[in-house]
């Protein structure tokens, strides 16, 4: 069900001052770069940089402080039914990405999970 690590992310308050810290500093090179994400090769991984979403709650309900680690299944339905049976907390419906539909929940310890399944959309998860 869990087949990859997927990507570690955290907030930044400035994108710029983000990158440069993770690239001049730590000796990182960005990839994929936006101002809104912005993603580091960390030995075949992706650590990312999302832009701090001031204001509004992220989709745990938290004004998010720290990382997120993000994890690749491939069956995101049966994920969900077993958290569901296990009681864990999860956190709103279904969302898009352009590289998929995320789920998000939290460990016994409330530390935050995302769980993407690529090639599909929220709306595949009505059928």
């Amino acid at each position: 069900m869990i087949t990859a690590f997927h990507t570690i992310w955290c907030q930044t308050s400035d994108m710029d001052k983000g990158i440069a810290f993770y690239r001049d500093i730590l000796g990182l090179t960005p990839g994929y770069t936006s101002q809104y994400w912005t993603e580091f090769d960390v030995g075949g991984r992706k650590l990312a940089l999302h832009h701090a979403m001031e204001g509004t709650e992220t989709p745990l309900g938290q004004h998010q402080r720290g990382w997120c680690l993000g994890i690749q299944t491939d069956d995101i339905r049966e994920l969900k039914m077993k958290l569901d049976q296990a009681g864990a907390k999860l956190h709103g419906a279904y969302h898009d990405t352009p590289n998929g539909v995320v789920m998000d929940f939290e460990d016994p310890d409330g530390n935050p999970i995302q769980a993407i399944q690529s090639g599909l959309s929220s709306g595949d998860m009505a059928s």
